[in-house]
């Protein structure tokens, strides 16, 4: 059995918790419950860099807390330098904030070192909403810099993020699909 499909028979048991109208799933990738296995990670890298189009970019880009076990992966695996959203202000000269809302919070987040001309790679752990994508693509654009793809490892289709990125022009990839039914998740592997 793979990583990917030990994260698959994790999520189908994993416990759901509500955070007001947002169902969220408490798994090895976001919380750690259970642990988080090296295999997973290494096979949700290896099988994400096998979907992107790695051609010319030169930063990954990815937001605190979730997406930073898997971009961390992934900028091993290909080199690229890895750029982390935080909540915290960066205070450098290259400091961008931005506003974001995704499925149960909003918040501001900083980043730096991008700049016009850079080719990026946005790294996640889900899709919901794709409320934090969108912000952080958008403010990508008003610096001048490209978004190559987007990544991640499972798009919770029921909360509708990757159609909106779809219609904005994304192409997102992600290796499962997730929806969450009254008791528990329903997980389609899809590479």
């Amino acid at each position: 059995m793979d990583g990917i499909d030990i994260l698959i028979e994790q999520l189908r048991t994993s416990k759901i918790v509500d955070k007001g109208d947002y169902r969220y799933i408490i798994n090895s990738i976001g919380e750690q419950d259970p642990p988080l296995d090296p295999k997973i990670l290494n096979d949700c890298a290896e099988k994400l860099i096998e979907l992107i189009n790695l051609n010319g970019v030169n930063k990954i880009l990815t937001a605190e807390t979730m997406g930073v076990p898997i971009a961390t992966a992934i900028s091993m695996k290909t080199g690229i330098p890895l750029i982390i959203a935080t909540k915290r202000e960066k205070r450098t000269p290259t400091d961008v904030k931005i506003n974001y809302v995704c499925g149960y919070e909003k918040g501001v987040l900083h980043f730096n070192s991008i700049h016009p001309g850079d080719k990026i790679l946005m790294v996640d752990d889900l899709i919901s909403t794709g409320g934090t994508i969108i912000c952080m693509a958008d403010a990508i654009k008003n610096l001048g810099a490209t978004i190559s793809d987007i990544c991640v490892i499972f798009d919770k289709k029921t909360y509708g993020g990757s159609k909106r990125l779809k219609e904005l022009g994304y192409d997102p990839k992600s290796l499962m699909d997730v929806d969450i039914n009254k008791d528990n998740c329903i997980v389609e592997r899809t590479v």
